[in-house]
């Protein structure tokens, strides 16, 4: 779900937006869900030039996967349903990040290149974020839903460290891409029966990253519209676990 305006959000009993400091929230255990990780919420921030930006971070409790995921909101901000895919991706052992990007600039709804610049550079912020909690960049990914697949995926091709990225229902009308300067594996999952983003966009999107030699794959939501349900969103969770763990969640020894 993306939210049409900005929302005062807890993460495990914390408020996130509007917090000034950092704090940790007790260890909380999945109920009625196939991911047995118990994880912890804690909100933070980070600094991106000179911005302050706020996020919402779970952690996974014990053994984990050694592997990071940063993921970009939609255009109406930090939402619920993105952290109860963040909750589910670290009760399968990731370290992950949810960063409120627009902190960088405010989204005037034009979004001129500088405000594009600035959102790129603070997801790539969060990559390094993750990174520095002693995270190996070759076990750090991005994912984004709507206009943060674009700011995901484009800022990942371009000066981040991440090793993997997802886009969820974009396409080259959230904003034209950009050159890839890296080589990184990408999954799109695009939802079928979308009217925002259309399926031709997204279309286009792919070609555009497989004419300049980037590995991406496709994948479709049946059924689903821009605005996803709660179950899709559960099944983009259980995608975006499927497709990290081929590749920055593989067992330690097989990144030796």
């Amino acid at each position: 779900m993306e939210p049409t305006r900005r929302t005062i959000l807890t993460v495990t009993g914390l408020t996130v937006m509007g917090l000034a400091g950092t704090a940790r929230a007790a260890p909380v255990r999945a109920a009625g869900t196939d991911l047995p990780q118990a994880i912890a919420g804690e909100a933070v921030t980070y600094l991106s030039g000179e911005h302050t930006i706020r996020a919402a971070v779970y952690r996974p409790v014990g053994a984990g996967r050694a592997a990071g995921v940063v993921f970009m909101h939609g255009s109406g901000g930090v939402g619920p349903a993105y952290l109860h895919l963040a909750e589910r991706l670290a009760r399968d052992g990731y370290l992950v990040i949810v960063p409120a990007y627009q902190d960088a600039a405010a989204d005037d709804g034009i979004r001129p290149e500088p405000v594009m610049a600035a959102w790129r550079a603070a997801g790539s912020d969060a990559v390094d974020w993750l990174i520095d909690q002693g995270i190996d960049r070759h076990r750090v990914g991005i994912m984004g839903y709507s206009l943060g697949s674009y700011v995901a995926v484009d800022g990942a091709l371009g000066d981040s460290r991440a090793a993997a990225a997802i886009g969820v229902a974009g396409g080259t009308d959230v904003y034209p891409p950009r050159i890839p300067h890296r080589r990184i594996p990408v999954l799109i999952i695009r939802a079928e029966r979308d009217t925002h983003v259309l399926p031709e966009n997204t279309r286009a999107w792919v070609a555009f990253l497989d004419q300049h030699d980037i590995p991406v794959r496709v994948q479709r939501l049946r059924g689903a519209g821009h605005i996803l349900t709660a179950a899709q969103w559960t099944d983009v969770s259980d995608r975006a676990s499927r497709f990290f763990a081929g590749n920055i969640g593989r067992p330690i020894q097989d990144h030796q």
